[in-house]
């Protein structure tokens, strides 16, 4: 049973057919989930099924670092994970000290689970080349949900 604050854990539990592996990259269970139904990649199913994986993932985020951009210990608690040392000690240095910091949100959110180092990427052109070759691409929409995780976005032209 998935505690209330591991909301990917709950989504998973919503196909209790699949045996979901908790220690896994999530992306890869994920992608072990529609192959485990046979879901066609354009089908409704699959459709559906991302659409509540992203807002897990989302929501994943906010119950480990918060969603309030305006509060100095969230915004402190995402420097410490992102390897920002000194930690800014005010909420706009936080800001821009994150902006500087190139990660793949889909591997920061799962690294909490994983237990993995946060790979950072030296420009947003290796980000984009890592994260389109692996599929790990998170929409602007999902992650606008919260103000927070927007300070990971970054333009990823393909």
């Amino acid at each position: 049973m998935a505690k209330a604050d591991d909301h990917i854990g709950i989504f998973f539990a919503a196909y209790p057919d699949f045996d979901y592996e908790p220690t896994n990259e999530v992306w890869s269970e994920y992608r072990r989930l529609v192959k485990h139904y046979g879901w066609n990649t354009k089908s409704q199913e699959v459709k559906k099924a991302n659409a509540a994986f992203r807002i897990a993932l989302v929501e994943q985020f906010g119950s480990i670092y918060g969603t309030d951009e305006n509060k100095l210990e969230a915004l402190q608690r995402l420097c410490g994970k992102l390897g920002i040392d000194p930690i800014p000690t005010s909420i706009t240095a936080c800001k821009k000290a994150i902006k500087r910091i190139h990660v793949n949100i889909v591997d920061f959110v799962d690294s909490e689970r994983t237990g993995e180092p946060v790979h950072k990427f030296g420009s947003v052109g290796k980000l984009a080349k890592y994260t389109w070759a692996n599929g790990k691409v998170f929409p602007k929409k999902e992650a606008k949900r919260s103000t927070l995780l927007r300070f990971l976005l970054r333009c990823l032209h393909h």
